[in-house]
């Protein structure tokens, strides 16, 4: 996960029709379908499932500017 902070754009916002999980947890089984919409709709699902793995330089000491690039945005939309 990034360390740096980043402000979410409105793109990055979930719906306002998202409903806020209850601290008890009683709304879960709702919230948790909802929010998956969200984030898949979003294109960021594979975070959350780990299907998507944070991209790697070929040569960890020395990564390319694309492998520097795809490494960057991934730590952002984490």
């Amino acid at each position: 996960m990034s360390t740096s902070i980043t402000t979410a754009s409105l793109s990055d916002s979930l719906p306002t029709t998202m409903p806020k999980l209850d601290s008890s947890g009683m709304n879960w089984a709702i919230f948790i379908f909802r929010f998956q919409d969200a984030v898949e709709g979003k294109g960021y699902w594979g975070h959350y499932d780990r299907t998507l793995a944070r991209p790697v330089a070929e040569i960890e000491a020395q990564p390319t500017d694309a492998e520097k690039v795809a490494m960057a945005q991934w730590d952002k939309d984490e």
